[in-house]
């Protein structure tokens, strides 16, 4: 079935209710615009596999409109179809607070909270291959966010820190050809600087920016980072790291974002934990116009 036909009863529950009249305007910063309308997904997918209550990361697979995805506290790999249901699992550790996953060719790479890296592979045979690799990063780091930077060859791994802290939000990179992490930092967010550029509203509490997923926009090389704190999404110039887009999420529509992918034509998706619900999978199509970009600044 067509994903974009994925229209689903969730959609009219959770987004319908996220756009009434007394909705607010978000709040955005930089660049006039991006090329996606966050307050009109295309189709938002109702996870229905309990496990995936809790997503925690999300990657394309190496088919068109397939997903693979992760969860808290257990190495295990969700392959998805278009219509947000699970046609393949894969268990490579019992336990652990895995919080990213991201397929490079054939090989699926995890990352654990402590900043331990897993590379899975033969994942479609019953023995399955997996190597670790140890980095300079700890639990402290709190490493949440994972994806692959095809300028660098490298994995970009997001540690989200103490939302109550406001010190530098950091970005490193893990190259897949030395199997190495640079300890000094590729990308660096100041949280102070997303607080300026979207203030706290009236009933926010004051968190810290805290990136929770990451992922490189194919078509611009830009760094897209979502924040589970303060439902933030915040972009980098690819090329500069500097911020040049940020926005407020709508909490109603997403109550906990912690993933964030796109297709190879640029379409973004976001998936975020249901809180107390099923896990949730939004897709919103790139813009290819500029007049359908001016349309939602």
């Amino acid at each position: 079935m067509p994903f974009q036909s994925q229209i689903i009863a969730i959609f009219i529950s959770v987004y319908a209710g996220a756009c009434g009249s007394d909705k607010p305007v978000p709040d955005r910063a930089g660049q006039d615009t991006i090329p996606y309308d966050l307050e009109k997904p295309v189709a938002v997918l109702s996870l229905k596999e309990e496990a995936l209550r809790e997503i925690s990361g999300l990657s394309p697979a190496n088919y068109p409109g397939q997903f693979v995805a992760i969860a808290d506290e257990r190495g295990e790999l969700f392959f998805l179809d278009s219509s947000g249901l699970v046609t393949k699992r894969v268990l490579f550790r019992d336990k652990g607070d895995f919080e990213g996953v991201e397929m490079v060719g054939n090989t699926i790479w995890a990352v654990k909270s402590d900043g331990k890296i897993f590379g899975i592979s033969n994942w479609q045979s019953e023995v399955t291959s997996v190597e670790e690799y140890k980095t300079e990063l700890s639990r402290s780091d709190d490493i949440e966010g994972l994806c692959y930077d095809p300028k660098r060859n490298a994995l970009l791994l997001a540690a989200k820190g103490n939302p109550d802290s406001s010190y530098s939000r950091n970005v490193y990179a893990f190259s897949l050809a030395t199997k190495q992490l640079d300890v000094r930092p590729v990308y660096s967010v100041e949280p102070s600087q997303v607080n300026e550029l979207v203030p706290y509203g009236d009933s926010e509490k004051h968190d810290s920016f805290s990136p929770s997923g990451i992922a490189v926009n194919p078509v611009t090389g830009d760094i897209y980072l979502i924040s589970t704190a303060l439902k933030r999404l915040v972009v980098l110039d690819g090329k500069s790291g500097k911020i040049s887009f940020a926005t407020r999420l709508d909490k109603k529509q997403m109550p906990q974002p912690e993933g964030i992918a796109f297709d190879t034509k640029g379409n973004m998706y976001i998936s975020s934990e249901g809180k107390g619900g099923d896990g949730l999978l939004f897709r919103f199509d790139r813009l290819v116009s500029e007049k359908q970009a001016n349309n939602h600044r």
